[in-house]
């Protein structure tokens, strides 16, 4: 179906009119204990055998893996456990090779971000041979939510982040079980959980977000994380608040065919993350706050921003222009408060102006772009 230019261009006021395209996700199944409920996945989605990716922490230094894999019984036809941080290529491509000897007809991604994107990349990888899609199963153990979408982001050879986007990579599955959550680190926790802050924030005010559901599930998910991020720090073994949390990033990134950029915070996050070896979740903590501050001059984008302000406990000033700086300087505090790093410095980022020029080009994909020298001013800022 072909769109009119509105719905392109996102010239329209999404709480008057939208659109919301469904994706082809067919499960999300939550609660402690449910990743031992795997084999049932597999049945209900016609597989028989599963291959499983993912990192090498999670496979050496906790009971996770191992256990899945005994759940799984002869539906398990292989784990490769050497998927790295920001998924470099490598891991994929020798992924993909073991996977195609296995006989397994369903991959299981267990893990973060980079576990979930290459499951999805190596599905891909094996239909650019076959012609035949895999589906697979997410299970996630941090809150990045890379596994409600149809993109997968991976870094080549040189270092530069790539990505592949098909509704066809979405995962069909999606499993989020608490009790395995506990064996991720406070730190990737609640770092992750900004990411997931990351991604309701910009689709509140993205010109292209469908009020319904997906704004709506945003605000609801920014009133979560803020509620349940400093209770999981404060109880770590405490999988009730996790799965609390889980279903807080589900509806941060609710399920939906949608592939262009979330926002600028993540064009950032991009070009920080892989270049610098800064984890995602890291990423949003150093570049959400200024951005939403950037986006308060912005009256169309303040009016969407301002919506948020009881969501997280504060009260309106009747501007939606200062309550924008409200909700930055809150994501700020809220930064601090969870003890994680707000600054490039922290992450020994090269300062100057080449390389802060360099940060800007690659969110902004060049020096062309009308908004390079304010970005760059922002990217100043962030140190």
């Amino acid at each position: 179906m072909a769109l009119p230019n509105e719905h392109r261009n996102g010239n329209v006021d999404s709480s008057t009119k939208g659109m919301y395209r469904a994706s082809p996700a067919k499960l999300m199944m939550y609660g402690r204990g449910t990743s031992n409920q795997l084999s049932d996945v597999i049945a209900e989605l016609g597989g028989t055998k599963a291959f499983i990716v993912t990192g090498r922490s999670l496979n050496e230094k906790t009971p996770v893996i191992r256990n899945i894999e005994k759940s799984l019984g002869s539906k398990h036809g292989g784990t490769f456990s050497k998927i790295g941080q920001h998924a470099p290529i490598q891991g994929i491509r020798e992924a993909t090779e073991s996977m195609s000897k296995s006989g397994c007809d369903i991959l299981i991604s267990v893990g973060g971000g980079s576990p979930i994107d290459s499951a999805k990349a190596i599905a891909h990888n094996i239909h650019e041979k076959t012609g035949k899609w895999i589906p697979s199963i997410a299970v996630p153990t941090t809150l990045s939510v890379a596994e409600t979408t149809q993109n997968a982001g991976f870094t080549n050879d040189d270092g530069h982040k790539i990505a592949v986007s098909d509704p066809e990579m979405v995962p069909k599955a999606v499993v989020y079980d608490g009790d395995i959550a506990i064996y991720t680190p406070m730190s990737l926790w609640t770092s992750t959980g900004m990411r997931s802050l990351d991604h309701a924030v910009e689709l509140v005010y993205h010109p292209l977000a469908s009020e319904v559901p997906t704004k709506r599930l945003c605000l609801e998910a920014i009133k979560d994380l803020f509620t349940y991020l400093p209770q999981s720090k404060a109880n770590p073994d405490d999988a009730d608040i996790r799965t609390k949390l889980f279903l807080a990033c589900y509806s941060s990134l609710f399920p939906f065919l949608f592939k262009g950029g979330v926002g600028l915070s993540h064009s950032i996050g991009h070009a920080i993350g892989a270049s610098y070896s800064i984890p995602h979740g890291m990423t949003s903590c150093l570049s959400l706050a200024p951005v939403v501050h950037f986006k308060a001059s912005n009256p169309d984008e303040a009016t969407q921003i301002a919506r948020i302000i009881p969501y997280i406990g504060k009260q309106s000033t009747g501007s939606n222009e200062k309550d924008s700086h409200v909700v930055a300087d809150a994501i700020a505090e809220f930064v601090v408060k969870l003890g994680l790093n707000t600054t490039l410095t922290a992450y020994n980022v090269p300062t100057g102006d080449a390389e802060e020029e360099a940060i800007a080009s690659r969110a902004l994909h060049g020096k062309d772009h009308k908004d390079f020298a304010t970005l760059k001013q922002l990217v100043h800022s962030m140190y």
